[in-house]
């Protein structure tokens, strides 16, 4: 799978009428989501992805499931953001798995795009990736009649490069006689042995 468009694609990008879609992977626990916004659900083949090969890509209304820009920048991309149907009763199931954060945060989410030619709309060239990073917070927008879960995506460079807070200081909380923490602060501070 090549992470730009192939030869093909690329001729298709120049043209002046084009019609790039996208392909969207979310890994939810137990039910992992696998959309495109083509006119046509597509089974993939052959591209040599084992996130896309044998499975189908449903289409969707990209009325209610849209994928916000891509940008790129020093240390990752930006915040991405996915729009995706939030209906009580038509979406209730994907409601219920997003109410779980085990369920979805820090968990794969992967953007594919290719070409489809604008008078026939068969695929032209080879399927690209994107994006690749990890599903963030989501948030419920909206009322009954019009809601959507509004999904952000992290980069994997912003994802690790945020600061966790996380410390090994507070270890003897959970093992009264683990002293490392006392001794890395000595040796920090110059001092031969804790106090």
């Amino acid at each position: 799978m090549a992470d730009r468009p192939d030869l093909a694609a690329s001729a298709a990008l120049a043209e002046r009428v084009r019609r790039p879609v996208t392909f969207c992977y979310l890994d939810i626990l137990g039910d992992v989501v696998r959309v495109t916004d083509a006119p046509y659900s597509m089974k993939i083949v052959g591209s040599g992805d084992e996130d896309m090969d044998g499975f189908t890509f449903e289409a969707v209304d990209t009325r209610v499931v849209s994928v916000g820009p891509v940008k790129a920048k020093d240390g990752g991309t930006d915040t991405v953001t996915l729009q995706l149907s939030g209906l009580i009763g038509v979406d209730g199931e994907l409601m219920n798995q997003i109410g779980n954060k085990a369920n979805w945060q820090g968990r794969d989410a992967r953007l594919w795009k290719a070409m489809l030619h604008p008078d026939d709309l068969t695929q032209i060239g080879a399927l690209w990736s994107f994006y690749t990073g990890y599903m963030s917070v989501p948030k419920i927008v909206g009322d009954q009649s019009s809601q959507t879960i509004s999904l952000e995506l992290e980069s994997y460079l912003a994802f690790f490069g945020q600061s966790s807070g996380r410390t090994y200081l507070d270890q003897q909380m959970y093992d009264s006689g683990d002293l490392s923490a006392e001794l890395a602060i000595a040796i920090a501070n110059g001092a031969a042995q804790p106090n």
